[in-house]
């Protein structure tokens, strides 16, 4: 059987493998990207998108609870038709799926090969009856949801995950969301302020993905009115016609449906690494040097949620570019990652930027730590916002920002300045330097970043320490 040699192989068509092969075919049209689809990439299809849109309307409609104390009458009148949120979801992300096709045309029909690829003992990649054989591969075939042994059997079509909620053609009453991880935190806070009755099942002390203790405290504080959270393991014990039974050490509780939000898995199982002695662990990627995509004395390039970094979007184009780009020229894939920064768009928001209290923690005698709350800030009171606050990460000597976590309103844009902030290696000192309009979620932030600058070995000029203060206006209207 003919065996087609290429420059480079891609597998999988997703956020990842596009970015991939937008590298790859600056360098050589010797390439060709495996994927069976559906296309549209993860992002548009099942994640970050459709969600969004789904949290839009959730919010939108709970806002109805302010509508009083701004004197807006009529909020209970209002309702909502769940069918059509759903409805409506499903219409913006076949819109952003069909972009993402529409921008595959130029190259479909020449280098798309519509199969499973699989490595061969030689080196072969098998797609059916086809055979290749690349110089390099880079492999991004995404990830599937994390599904624990049994439970698809016990829920049958009562389990979600975040793949299919928003295929049903209406919301249940009654949601159990196994798993508090961002994705189980923005979707269950939105099913509730949709009219359904969350439980929420996580063991583990952290939700949202935030680590900082003082932070927490106040985040449960803030979901708590919305839904239940519990702090334990739970599982489906019995399903019948009145719902699915959750048990736990303690209780138990009937459910419509469970949305399973466990974490995802990459999906590499069935590529045929073994067959070329590839071993990635237990845990995967045990063997991979920080900050290089391929496994050193090979030429295969792991890239978005089947790669070892973190699984976001942006992390996933910059590892698919990255990939092709050295992929393409055949050179190991090394390179330093941009400055930390996650979200979680539950409310408060949830963002953390640079370095995380885990990393920190055994550092502290090194660190400052500084914080500030938007209780009583303008802002927020104005926009009858959730509270919250904001913890600032610096070194102590020399008043460097090195990171920094919030919960609070809005907080995605304050995260955003933090982080072009630790890239640039700014220190305390300068940033107070910045002008901050009022009212503004950013006075909370100077408020903050003074607070650490004020635990650090570092002097500050009296000139611009008086700057710094606070103006003498009710910007916080708790002070009075």
């Amino acid at each position: 059987m003919t065996v087609e040699k290429l420059d480079v192989a891609i597998i999988g068509a997703g956020t990842a493998g596009l970015s991939a092969r937008s590298e790859v075919a600056k360098v050589t049209d010797n390439y060709r990207v495996f994927d069976p689809g559906p296309y549209g990439t993860t992002c548009a299809r099942s994640a970050c998108m459709p969600s969004k849109a789904f949290i839009q309307s959730a919010h939108d409609f709970h806002r109805r609870h302010d509508f009083a104390a701004l004197g807006i009458d009529g909020a209970d009148r209002l309702s909502i038709d769940t069918a059509r949120v759903l409805a409506e979801v499903r219409h913006i992300r076949n819109g952003l799926v069909d972009s993402v096709i529409d921008g595959m045309q130029s190259w479909r029909d020449t280098h798309l090969v519509p199969e499973r690829a699989c490595f061969e003992e030689d080196g072969t990649l098998r797609a059916r009856e086809a055979r290749f054989r690349p110089k390099a591969t880079v492999i991004a075939t995404g990830s599937s949801a994390v599904i624990p042994q049994g439970w698809r059997e016990i829920l049958g079509d009562r389990l979600l995950t975040s793949d299919d909620l928003f295929e049903l053609p209406d919301l249940p009453k009654r949601v159990a969301v196994v798993g508090l991880g961002p994705v189980g935190l923005e979707l269950g806070q939105a099913l509730a302020w949709l009219g359904v009755e969350v439980t929420g099942f996580d063991p583990n002390p952290t939700i949202g993905g935030l680590q900082d203790p003082e932070l927490l405290s106040r985040l449960r504080e803030g979901l708590s009115p919305e839904m239940t959270i519990l702090g334990v393991a739970a599982e489906p014990v019995d399903t019948d016609e009145t719902g699915v039974t959750m048990r736990w050490d303690g209780g138990k509780i009937v459910v419509d449906h469970v949305l399973v939000a466990m974490g995802r898995a990459p999906n590499l199982e069935g590529l045929g690494l073994d067959a070329l002695g590839v071993d990635l662990g237990e845990n995967g990627f045990k063997d991979f040097p920080d900050g290089q995509l391929n496994l050193p004395d090979t030429r295969l390039y792991f890239a978005g949620d089947s790669g070892p970094g973190p699984a976001i979007l942006h992390e996933a184009s910059d590892e698919g570019r990255i990939a092709g780009y050295f992929a393409a020229r055949n050179e190991d894939a090394v390179f330093r990652r941009r400055t930390p920064l996650r979200m979680v768009f539950c409310d408060p928001q949830i963002a953390v930027a640079g370095e995380t209290w885990d990393t920190l923690e055994a550092r502290q005698d090194e660190i400052a730590i500084g914080e500030a709350a938007f209780d009583g800030a303008g802002r927020t009171r104005l926009q009858r916002a959730h509270g919250g606050a904001l913890r600032i990460y610096a070194e102590k000597a020399t008043g460097r920002l090195l990171g920094a976590a919030i919960v609070a309103p809005e907080a995605e844009h304050i995260a955003h300045f933090l982080a072009y902030a630790i890239t640039r290696e700014d220190d305390l000192s300068g940033l107070l330097r910045a002008p901050v309009y009022h009212p503004t979620h950013e006075e909370v932030l100077r408020r903050a970043l003074r607070a650490t600058l004020a635990k650090c070995d570092v002097e500050t000029a009296e000139l611009e320490a008086m700057r710094c203060a606070d103006a003498p206006v009710d910007h916080d209207m708790d002070r009075g």
